[in-house]
């Protein structure tokens, strides 16, 4: 590793984050972390992975993932110790030539442990940015249930109910037992104007036990129902489905 080519320092991240890089080599990569703040970050976002991963509820690998590890492997070029025909060897060569086979297992293990770590860091991200829109959900529905003026309705879908608020301009619906739509099918809240005309709200799926909680932000002016429908996946810019709760105002 050199400080004179950039595009080396940055590429050896993978290696020093998963301990593969020697004493010496770490040393010098920390001291190019003190200069680079793109390296650092980026030394940072894949050590956080490790973090989360501890904070997770622990589930085996899936089984590809050790084959996927193992013919990244299999894939990387490896020297193959083997008689120098070449009689002119000055040191400075035998030099480079023992680096060159010392540090390919070590690359090779840096390899494989950043394709886990990659892999991994997916999962991982994916699980913490549901963790985050539940919570943002949570603290929406919150914010509305406590509002002074928020006041409750029977929905009808399963044993639910829902809370509205002129001041936050939310409705909110949530409840236990419903029943889960048609394959293929998501419910989709609707706010029903006075003019005949409805505004889409989001889709939601009930969980296996039937709870379900979602949150639909719009004025509340004109409103003079709120309608569930069963819709394809990704809701409808119009009701096309079947109405299966409906609450008028």
């Amino acid at each position: 590793m050199t400080e004179s080519n950039g595009a080396d320092v940055h590429a050896l991240i993978g290696p020093y984050v998963v301990g593969a890089l020697s004493p010496a080599e770490a040393a010098e990569f920390e001291a190019h972390l003190a200069e680079c703040s793109a390296c650092a970050a980026e030394v940072t976002s894949l050590r956080e992975v490790t973090v989360t991963l501890a904070d997770a509820e622990a589930t085996p690998p899936p089984a590809s993932l050790r084959s996927s590890v193992m013919a990244a492997i299999g894939t990387t070029a490896q020297v193959t110790p083997g008689p120098v025909e070449t009689p002119e060897v000055t040191p400075v060569d035998e030099v480079s030539e023992r680096r060159a086979r010392k540090m390919w297992p070590r690359i090779a293990v840096a390899a494989a442990s950043v394709l886990v770590l990659a892999a991994v860091g997916i999962g991982v991200g994916s699980a913490y940015q549901q963790r985050q829109q539940t919570r943002a959900l949570e603290h929406d529905v919150m914010m509305v249930t406590t509002a002074p003026d928020a006041h409750a309705m029977d929905l009808g879908l399963g044993q639910s109910h829902l809370v509205m608020s002129d001041s936050m301009g939310a409705v909110v619906a949530m409840g236990d037992n419903a029943p889960m739509p048609a394959s293929g099918m998501e419910y989709q809240l609707w706010l029903m104007m006075e003019d005949g005309s409805s505004h889409p709200g989001p889709t939601f799926m009930p969980h296996s036990d039937g709870e379900f909680m979602t949150v639909m932000s719009a004025p509340m002016d004109g409103v003079v129902g709120v309608a569930v429908t069963e819709e394809p996946a990704g809701g409808s810019p119009a009701p096309t489905g079947q109405t299966v709760a409906l609450v008028h105002l």
